[in-house]
Parts: structure tokens; C-alpha cells; sequence
């Protein structure tokens, strides 16, 4: 995992919180949000202005830059990412998007394709 976290630049970020990739499933991201506080309709509320706040200059310039869907259970809050046919760097906006992250306060980790924890 330390490998993919390297290569995706998320060692060179400085962010507060742990952030780790587990795999590759094409051209989607899906990010598991872990709170040192439990997951709350406020920290949902928080990320979901958080990434508006990343997407907004992107709208405002009509550039694609993915299908984005934010999404909460008991225990984590998930970001969806499809990258298909995007007018943007993909490394920009996977990484951009943990760089919003780190302006929402009580994150604990963030795991890039959690389920996609196998050896290539």
C-alpha cells in the first residue's frame, strides 16, 4: 500500500490525517472517510461543503473533472469518484480532493478503494 500511496503522490501532501490507496479499479475512486469522533450528519455537512469549495472554480470554468457522489453510513462517510472522460489531470483532482479534506476538522484516516486490497 505504501508503494500506491508514493506513486499517487499522497506521502508528498502534508495532510493532518492518514491517507492510504489499497488499489486500483479502473478510472473510479472511492474514498472511506474514518472521524476520531464517530461519523455525523455535521462532518457529512462539512465535507460536502468542502468539496463543493474544490469543485466550485472547476464549474465556473465548465471543466469535467468527474462524477463526484458523497454518501454516509454508521461508521464513515464515502466519496465516489468516476474519472471517465474528464478535461482535467486525474492525479490533480484525486489528490485535490484530500487536500479539501484536510479542511474538515476530526478525520482519523482516509482509505482510496478500500475493497481493492489485493497484490497486483
Amino acid at each position: 500500500m505504501d508503494s500506491f500511496d508514493s506513486m499517487m503522490g499522497f506521502d508528498k501532501l502534508g495532510l493532518y490525517f492518514e491517507a492510504h490507496v489499497a488499489g486500483f479499479d479502473g478510472e473510479c475512486f472511492d474514498y472511506s472517510i474514518y472521524f476520531e469522533e464517530g461519523c455525523t450528519d455535521e462532518k457529512l455537512k462539512e465535507i460536502n461543503a468542502a468539496i463543493d469549495e474544490f469543485t466550485a472554480p472547476y464549474d465556473e470554468e465548465e471543466i469535467f473533472i468527474g462524477y463526484i457522489d458523497v454518501s454516509k453510513n454508521d461508521e464513515k462517510v464515502s466519496i465516489y469518484l468516476d474519472t471517465g472522460n474528464i478535461d482535467e489531470d486525474i492525479d490533480t483532482v484525486v489528490t485535490g480532493i484530500l487536500k479539501a479534506l484536510n479542511n474538515v476538522t476530526g478525520i482519523k484516516s482516509v482509505i482510496v478503494n478500500e475493497d481493492c486490497d489485493f497484490d497486483f
